[in-house]
């Protein structure tokens, strides 16, 4: 039995992988509190980042020297998965589901003829189309269409086509419509939602495409866990906001297909990063290839959404491993969170902390709160399971 470091306020303990300890009085003693308002304060706070742009995307983020930022496509199409979720959680928030078609029609306005969605904010010149803010966008389209929101299917089979007629036999798209002009394994969430569409429309050549992507990726994974070509640009380290990405993407692959490998992967690199967790205090911005820390700061972001990957990874497989090391990410993200009074970053979560990091610095970018408020979402899942 391999044991399990599930670190708690003060100190680590130790539970076995089956799970057979009881759990339900540790964990929830050390994270049944931790965060009381954080999610309503974030998904506030994400409305906030949709009223200044006069309701059209979810600006990028609160600046502390440019103050509001202009709406951004990429990110606008998953925050509005979150308001989706969200409201569906709450009966009375009609009003979340308003503002996600509303942005679901501004998708559609700013899709490019290719199908294909803008990398950047809108404004300014004319950007060409990026395989990663597409299946983003498409990921908000599905998730309109799940929640029996008609009227984004035409949109989403373009943006599917798009992504599926551009990948390379070896599973990497080109680099006209790469971020930087590179392949990066933070796709794995592109391919995720090209699964997700697939199975809803029975695409089989999206879901060939997709399988194809995701082998590209865990071929790139090395024998510790850690990913070459997941980093952003060339000659950067991996963040984990783009490891969480990939790793996010991988599982729920898994979970949609029952691929092993793509698991496997998952764990092998999970494994890596919560014995960093666990000999803390915080996971940093990134590792090298090592795992040797390469940087001072932490990319909250990262953290926010690693603690979802280890939620999600827990409600697979059951493994207690996950559990404690989701909640622990999740809580350090929450503890980040901004409470104060200013309306401008009142349930916002900071690029990286200290705030002056190098990931978005002296800003408030809205997939950080979007990621936040997803985790939490998952810890009240995962809580209540224990408590069971």
């Amino acid at each position: 039995m391999r044991n399990v470091l599930a670190r708690g306020a003060a100190s680590a303990i130790l539970v076995g992988r089956d799970g057979a300890r009881d759990l339900a009085a540790p964990v929830l003693e050390r994270h049944g509190d931790i965060s009381p308002g954080a999610l309503a304060a974030a998904v506030r706070w994400l409305c906030r980042t949709h009223d200044v742009t006069g309701w059209e995307g979810s600006s990028k983020g609160f600046s502390l020297l440019h103050g509001w930022l202009p709406a951004y496509p990429e990110t606008t199409g998953y925050v509005l998965g979150t308001l989706l979720e969200y409201g569906r959680r709450r009966k009375n928030r009609a009003d979340l589901a308003e503002r996600a078609r509303a942005m679901g029609d501004w998708e559609k306005r700013v899709q490019a003829r290719d199908g294909g969605i803008m990398e950047g904010t809108v404004g300014g010149r004319e950007r060409r189309s990026i395989v990663f803010n597409t299946g983003m966008v498409l990921h908000g389209w599905l998730d309109l269409e799940a929640a029996g929101t008609g009227g984004y299917a035409e949109a989403a089979a373009r943006a599917a086509a798009f992504l599926t007629d551009r990948l390379g036999r070896d599973g990497t798209w080109a680099p006209a419509v790469e971020f930087a002009g590179i392949p990066h394994t933070y796709n794995a969430r592109v391919a995720w939602a090209m699964l997700r569409w697939a199975r809803l429309t029975g695409d089989e050549a999206g879901e060939a495409a997709a399988r194809r992507q995701l082998n590209w990726v865990v071929s790139r994974q090395r024998a510790n866990g850690w990913f070459d070509d997941c980093a952003f640009r060339t000659g950067q380290t991996p963040s984990t906001h783009g490891l969480a990405y990939t790793l996010r993407g991988l599982l729920e692959s898994h979970a949609i297909t029952g691929e092993e490998s793509w698991l496997s992967a998952v764990e092998r690199t999970s494994e890596a990063l919560i014995r960093k967790l666990a000999v803390g205090p915080r996971l940093v911005a990134g590792y090298d290839a090592d795992w040797r820390p390469a940087a001072h700061h932490a990319c909250l972001t990262g953290t926010a959404q690693l603690g979802g990957v280890w939620l999600r990874l827990y409600q697979v497989t059951g493994d207690a491993r996950w559990l404690n090391a989701g909640l622990g990410a999740v809580d350090e993200a929450a503890r980040r969170q901004q409470r104060g009074r200013w309306p401008a970053i009142a349930g916002a979560l900071a690029g990286s902390f200290p705030i002056w990091g190098r990931y978005a610095p002296l800003q408030f970018p809205n997939w950080a709160a979007k990621f936040l408020a997803d985790s939490l979402m998952l810890r009240d899942d995962c809580l209540r399971a224990v408590a069971a």
